[in-house]
């Protein structure tokens, strides 16, 4: 049937077409095969041919097909000859106006011609966009023949491609992370419908996300952008960007320092802003080092923080700083005024620090601070001026003190003025707008507590007269310094003792600063001079044996003496001997005497003692025998209101180990046990008396910190550190961990919690794993450091059989606190201030009972100082050394020393 349509169309063609047949014959007789084909391409191009359907295009294709099926090989023209000889059968010439195609056919196919020459691009076409015209073989199929601007590039199956619109191309997806930073001003920016819309130069630096892209036909990539909204930015030229997958765009590197303007902005460790390191709060004002910025995706610029040791300290938003000149940071304004308290500081001229002045010139005067930097090197300096304008420098803040007021920096001082100017002013305040003059004040004297430099250059001092009523600030030149309001001293040469106990020995003439004569009643002293004073009464000036000045005396609360030995006082008390190298007296000549080494911290009874002019204070001391001892220093001993004497700081825990001994409720010796029915328990001795009659005795207190009572020394038997207890010393045990502390002996071991009776398995360091493997529970690791340091563990388990042995800690605090020695703490840094723990100690955490999921935890102490916060324990996270802490909330802290 297609054949028939086809023979019937070509007669058709035939009759309306036979003139012109005719005529075209004749022409391509003596044409050549070059102008026939471009007759050819001619015809193809024509509008009537480009607006063909396909079902017409197949049409003509058949009718072309048909027609020369017909054709008798006798009357062949010149051309068909040609063609059948030197070309393949099909039709070369264009049927189609040029459009534009994009290769969508990854494994596409690039004839040279249509004899199945194949052109190998190496792929370089694919999802390019080219121009291309439909031509058709004479089997009807249907090729494109493409070109770029620079020619020809080739045959292509047409299903390898896909027709678009204009000479852009195909849009092309991209990968979810492609960005694009814009780097160039002056790029053209076009809609989406390719059209003109400005340029990139508002648009710089700014980071977009790739939507997609264009293979234009003019052989350049086009990308299609949008913003962090996902609203279009337009298509710009890849070479106007640089592409990166990281949202936060390119980095740009600078070398600038810039300063914090805002204390509220977040810092964030990186760009992907998973970890928060804070707020700018804390560095609100400082100045850092910028080395590199992004122009995020989500619009905002991000600059990289480093401090002036090179340390990254994060990432904040462009509006949280501002751009310094050089690293002195920003300059901001203030009006303060400042007192130069420094004698050996520098004030600088520029932020170089090579050239500056010292501050000796300016030590104590006050100056006028216009504005400050912080620098980048920490330290905040001061715009100086002096109080005529001239500008001194920067000051380091540290070498002054603020004022906000001209009068500068308080400086105390305890002097007498007299008023030598009848004409002056005294002021008010330092506005100088309400004062007094000085006529009423002349020749008066009056105390002077302080000054201050003020900024105008003058020194004024603070008045009070002598009731404490301050008068105001008086100009220094007005007035001339005294040392004293008492009137002329007056030598002399005298002993004196003194008679009242509730007098008053004076610091100065004021009479505001004093002390009473109750510590010196009825000791001598000697008065070197004396005072008249206006106020009628004479004071003595009294010295001690060693010259130390006392005060001012009333002359009638004291009475001459000849001798400088001081009298006889009666008394009753007891003293305990204090100081093991002391001596003991036979007389007041000091040539013979015993030392009190046998007597150290026992108690004996004095009746009575002499205030020596040498300054000490002796007891005539007897034994509970009522033998003289002899005269005793009271600084080597101790007052005490009972024979029991003074008590002594003890920290010890101790086992009571006899029966038959009292425990008395005081000296008294009430009792209120007796040590048969405590046996084997512990108490804690927090002190011990040396009784007069001959006994120690320790004062008791339970576990719980409540006190117990008094018992003697022979009832009990001091426990031991925890290594000596175990049977080792504290030395193996620092052994045994110094040498593992930076390798992985024990440090990351994972944790095994206790799950059964048996300790083993939870013993295990990496170093030395059992046949259970590598685990450690808290317990664990302190047990095996010290089994592995020589530490018997039955010490542990044979004394309480808990659960879990020598791995439960529970078990080590029950049997540690009744043999060994401990401290309790209720925090970590009482702990530290303590001054108790000492490197390789236990440290156990007692619980809160009343927590949910309530329980211990027991480490080593690990600080190289008492007070350093250091541990080694084994936790969730594995073995390691870190700050002193517990997984769980904590009752009280244990601390067992080693010895």
């Amino acid at each position: 049937m297609k054949k028939r349509k086809v023979l019937w169309l070509w007669c058709l063609t035939v009759i309306l077409c036979f003139p012109l047949v005719g005529f075209k014959a004749s022409s391509e007789e003596t044409s050549s095969k070059g102008t026939v084909q471009t007759e050819t391409g001619s015809i193809l191009n024509s509008s009537d041919i480009a607006e063909q359907t396909t079902e017409s295009t197949e049409y003509s294709s058949e009718t072309v097909a048909s027609s020369s099926d017909s054709v008798d090989e006798t009357s062949m023209s010149e051309k068909e000859q040609v063609t059948k000889k030197d070309e393949p059968s099909v039709q070369t010439e264009p049927i189609s106006e040029k459009f534009f195609i994009s290769i969508s056919d990854v494994n596409y196919v690039l004839l040279k011609n249509l004899d199945g020459e194949i052109i190998d691009d190496g792929g370089k076409n694919y999802q390019k966009t080219l121009a291309a015209q439909e031509v058709t073989s004479d089997d009807d199929t249907k090729y494109y023949i493409l070109s770029n601007p620079k020619g020809e590039v080739g045959y292509i199956d047409p299903n390898s491609t896909e027709r678009v619109t204009g000479e852009e191309g195909k849009l092309f997806s991209e990968s979810d992370d492609a960005y694009a930073s814009i780097q160039s001003t002056d790029a053209k920016l076009f809609t989406i419908d390719f059209e003109q819309n400005g340029t990139t130069e508002e648009l710089k630096d700014q980071t977009f996300k790739i939507a997609g892209y264009y293979n234009h036909y003019d052989e350049k990539v086009y990308y299609l952008l949008k913003n962090s909204s996902d609203q279009s930015i337009g298509i710009v030229e890849a070479s106007a960007v640089e592409k990166t997958n990281n949202p936060a765009g390119i980095k740009h590197a600078v070398n600038d320092y810039y300063s914090i303007v805002k204390e509220d902005q977040k810092i964030w460790k990186d760009l992907d802003f998973a970890d928060e390191l804070g707020t700018t709060a804390t560095i609100n004002e400082k100045t850092f080092n910028i080395k590199e910025w992004y122009y995020h995706f989500n619009g905002k610029k991000y600059f990289a923080l480093y401090d002036d040791s090179q340390a990254f300290k994060g990432f904040v938003e462009a509006i949280t700083i501002e751009r310094a000149n050089n690293a002195g940071g920003i300059w901001r304004t203030v009006n303060q005024y400042i007192t130069v308290t420094k004698n050996h500081g520098t004030i600088w001229n520029d932020f170089e620090f090579k050239s500056g002045k010292t501050t000796k010139s300016m030590y104590q005067r006050t100056y006028r601070a216009t504005g400050y930097y912080n620098h980048f090197n920490g330290t905040k300096y001061l715009s100086v001026y002096d109080n005529k304008g001239n500008w001194q420098g920067y000051l380091n803040e540290r070498d002054a003190s603020v004022s906000s007021t001209p009068g500068g920096g308080w400086n105390s001082t305890n002097q007498y003025v007299t008023i030598t100017k009848i004409s002056g002013t005294i002021w008010n305040d330092f506005e100088f707008k309400s004062g007094k003059t000085t006529k009423s004040m002349y020749q008066r004297t009056y105390r002077a507590t302080g000054y201050y430099n003020h900024f105008n250059g003058t020194k004024y001092l603070s008045v009070y007269d002598n009731k404490g009523n301050w008068q105001g600030y008086l100009n220094e030149r007005d007035a001339s310094v005294s040392s004293t309001p008492g009137g002329r001293w007056n030598s002399t040469n005298q002993y004196v003792t003194i008679t009242k106990i509730s007098g008053t020995i004076w610091n100065d003439f004021e009479f505001k600063s004093g002390k009473t004569t109750k510590s010196m009643y009825q000791r001598t002293y000697r008065a070197t001079g004396y005072y008249n004073h206006f106020n009628g009464t004479k004071y003595l000036s009294v010295y001690d044996n060693k010259g130390n000045w006392q005060g001012y005396l009333n002359e009638r609360d004291a009475s001459v003496s000849s001798t400088p030995g001081g009298r006889w006082n009666s008394t009753n008390q007891y003293v305990t001997i204090t100081k093991i190298s002391g001596t003991i007296w036979n007389d007041f000549e000091f040539k013979s005497g015993k030392t009190t080494k046998s007597m150290y911290q026992r108690t004996y009874r004095a009746t009575g003692y002499y205030n020596h002019f040498n300054g000490t204070k002796y007891l005539s001391v007897y034994d509970n025998k009522g033998n003289w001892q002899g005269y005793l220093n009271q600084r080597d001993g101790s007052n005490s209101n009972g024979a029991q004497g003074t008590g002594f700081s003890m920290n010890k825990s101790v086992l009571v180990i006899k029966s038959g001994y009292s425990i008395w409720n005081n000296f008294s010796w009430k009792e209120k046990t007796r040590t048969n029915s405590l046996i084997n328990k512990t108490y804690q001795v927090k002190w011990y008396y040396k009784h007069m009659n001959g006994s120690t005795y320790y004062s008791l207190y339970d576990s719980n910190g409540k006190w117990f009572g008094y018992v003697n020394s022979g009832a009990v038997r001091e426990r031991r550190g925890a290594a000596q207890y175990m049977g080792t010393t504290r030395q193996r045990v620092l052994n045994e961990l110094t040498v593992h502390q930076n390798d992985r002996f024990y440090l990351s071991t994972p944790y095994r919690g206790l799950s059964s009776s048996n300790p083993e398995p939870f013993l295990s360091p990496y170093g030395a794993p059992n046949g259970h493997g590598p685990g450690m529970n808290c317990t664990g690791f302190v047990a095996c450091v010290m089994r592995r340091s020589g530490g018997n563990l039955n010490r542990i388990s044979g004394i309480t059989q808990g659960w879990g042995s020598y791995a439960n800690a529970y078990n080590w605090r029950d049997a540690l606190m009744r043999n060994t020695e401990y401290y309790t703490f209720n925090s970590v840094d009482t702990l530290l201030k303590s001054g108790k723990a000492q490197k390789g100690d236990i440290i156990y955490f007692d619980p809160v009972w009343t927590d949910i999921n309530y329980d211990c935890h027991i480490g080593i102490f690990w600080g190289n100082r008492s007070n350093e916060n250091r541990i080694w324990h084994q936790v969730l996270a594995g073995n390691m050394q870190s700050h002193i802490f517990s997984g769980t909330r904590f009752s009280k802290i244990y601390l067992f020393p080693q010895d």
